[in-house]
């Protein structure tokens, strides 16, 4: 899920009545927790599980009618905490698939847009064959010589770049994934072949067979990814200038970011001239100073997150004595779809508050894309740290810690209990007064809000590229609810 690119309508529910348009973000990332240093220190040493007598009382009767019973729910704990293993497991072979049919790192033949070769590998298959494999049977995956020739070619490559030397952070990191250099080789080709299968069924079913109305399902049963764009935080920043239009005297000092992503290898648009990078984190800082939200010194930025590899990434990044982000645009300014004025002076000013920028060199296909480089001032980089953190299952104790919970593109992930039971857990970890910032239309279905003591301030979309005269493209756009925690 590609975090600021085009939000698609589906219909879901939240309770036994409630429905309600929805928008999904195509990805990105998901959950991250920060260690506290020094200051304003946070008490996050201990975690607590989930208990059914802990989620709000007038969805208990719903929760039975699903099949959730009190005496059977230390089970269904267990059961989310296998699933979200295996779903992160299966997104970092996604992010993998799409690494080797795009990234320009270990090869010089052609990228591949990857829905283009799902359609491909669609056709190839036998009626019989595709059915199986749509329906996600225990027939055997199709074999490898189905898998069409570009995208073989490119598989070929890239398992010669794991087995060689390489000095590249993803190839390393895929490496280890794989365990390439331990492997027989057949062995690490027929499981690159299962990864192919199984991230081109999701992508053919996306792309070219589910209606609108299926693809929140679709969400909620694939791989977490984590990937991320600049865009992602464009509708956050927004909404934090309407927060302090409305309480010039708030003060969101403590604040938890729930999957701030990391740029890896998303699923369309791969851009890797630089290292993974994750922006949320320092994109939220530089908001809250910017507005005067946040004072500097008592500032505390926590990320959660479920997967070990964005948590490493971030606890490198506040143990630098410096560090530099190289921001590349994901959406080029182009006449066919020209970025908003409003966006645009969002990306100039980014990072202001936080540091410094100055040119970026890039490539000349990437000149339509806004570009900077930004040099975060060393003082601001102890104020961020991360430790992993399943928000379905757990949460930080003691209670009420948190003034700002930011949280977007990872509730798409969720069905209707799991966002129930997460959204549970951030209201405890919310202050009397605290704020959620999120992107997930469900979230504001009065019967949560009401029953979590969360009532909304505000919600709306924000425009990031608008297509221009005469031009039949889709406008880009992201949306934001705002809740703020009463006594409940």
């Amino acid at each position: 899920m590609r975090q600021g690119r085009t939000l698609e309508a589906v219909r879901t529910q939240v309770g036994p009545s409630i429905m309600l348009l929805r928008r999904i973000v195509l990805p990105a990332s998901f959950f991250c927790l920060l260690a506290l240093l020094g200051g304003a220190r946070l008490a996050l040493a201990q975690t607590t599980t989930l208990r059914f007598a802990d989620l709000p009382e007038t969805f208990h009767d719903w929760l039975k009618e699903q099949g959730l019973l009190p005496n059977a729910f230390d089970q269904w704990i267990a059961k989310q905490n296998r699933e979200t293993a295996e779903r992160e497991l299966r997104g970092e072979y996604e992010h993998l698939i799409y690494f080797a049919l795009q990234s320009t790192r270990f090869t010089k033949l052609p990228k591949i847009e990857p829905a283009l070769s799902a359609r491909e590998f669609a056709r190839s298959l036998s009626e019989a064959e595709r059915s199986a494999w749509l329906a996600e049977s225990s027939a055997p995956l199709p074999p490898c010589a189905r898998i069409p020739k570009a995208a073989q070619q490119r598989l070929q490559e890239f398992l010669k770049t794991l087995r060689g030397f390489t000095d590249d952070e993803r190839l390393l990191y895929l490496r280890q994934l794989t365990s390439a250099d331990k492997r027989p080789l057949n062995e690490l080709t027929a499981r690159l072949c299962q990864a192919y299968a199984e991230t081109m069924r999701f992508l053919y079913q996306k792309e070219f067979r589910v209606e609108t109305e299926e693809l929140a399902k679709l969400y909620q049963t694939r791989g977490h990814s984590t990937d991320t764009q600049i865009e992602a935080n464009f509708a956050v920043q927004q909404s934090l200038a309407i927060l302090k239009s409305q309480q010039p005297k708030l003060k969101l000092n403590r604040v938890l970011i729930v999957g701030p992503g990391l740029d890896f290898a998303p699923r369309t648009d791969l851009l890797d001239l630089f290292g993974p990078q994750s922006y949320q984190p320092f994109a939220v800082a530089d908001a809250l100073l910017s507005l005067g939200l946040a004072d500097e010194k008592q500032l505390r930025v926590h990320c959660v997150d479920i997967n070990e590899r964005v948590i490493a990434h971030l606890q490198r990044v506040s143990k630098a004595s410096a560090r530099q982000l190289s921001l590349l645009s994901g959406l080029a300014d182009k006449p066919a779809l020209p970025l908003t004025d409003d966006y645009k002076h969002y990306f100039q000013t980014l990072g202001d508050a936080i540091g410094t920028s100055a040119p970026l060199a890039v490539p000349p296909e990437f000149a339509g894309h806004l570009h900077k480089r930004l040099t975060l001032r060393p003082e601001l980089l102890a104020k961020f740290s991360a430790a992993r953190l399943n928000v379905i299952t757990e949460r930080y104790e003691p209670t009420r810690q948190f003034d700002l919970i930011v949280v977007t593109n990872v509730f798409p992930y969720f069905n209707d209990i799991e966002l129930l039971s997460g959204l549970t857990n951030l209201a405890k970890m919310l202050a009397h007064g605290g704020c959620l910032v999120h992107n997930e239309p469900r979230v504001t279905a009065p019967a949560v809000t009401q029953a979590l003591g969360l009532p909304v301030l505000h919600s709306r979309t924000f425009l990031i590229a608008a297509p221009g005269a005469g031009e039949r493209s889709a406008p880009l756009y992201d949306f934001a609810g705002i809740h703020q925690k009463t006594n409940q």
